[in-house]
């Protein structure tokens, strides 16, 4: 993944004025089972790669995933468990801090994980 995202052409983003901030929204009682988060940032090469691997550096297991685009905004919901369960509350506000991290268009660590 990583070799494939080094090589991938930069794409154009979108002027300052245009840019989308990355909102992350959580809900326990869409599903019995797991607790949906629902992520609307900019889109951009490896950006669901970076959600995935926070929600996953947290503890979390990914049941469902649903990705649209539009134009340059990407609108990603998980349904996700913590060992088994619905994700705890008291969890969230670390995960949520993770995901709009993940979603930041110049990603600092992104450069040095890809070189």
């Amino acid at each position: 993944m990583r070799q494939l995202l080094r090589n991938r052409p930069k794409p154009v983003l979108p002027t300052r004025n245009a840019r989308i901030p990355a909102e992350v929204s959580f809900d326990g009682k869409a599903s019995a089972t797991a607790t949906l988060v629902e992520i609307m940032a900019e889109d951009r090469p490896g950006l669901l790669y970076d959600l995935a691997s926070a929600l996953s550096s947290h503890g979390c297991n990914i049941e469902v995933v649903l990705i649209d685009t539009q134009a340059h905004k990407a609108i990603d919901v998980f349904y996700i468990t913590a060992e088994g369960r619905k994700l705890e509350p008291e969890n969230r506000e670390r995960l949520e801090e993770a995901l709009r991290e993940a979603c930041e268009p110049q990603r600092r660590g992104m450069r040095n994980r890809l070189a």
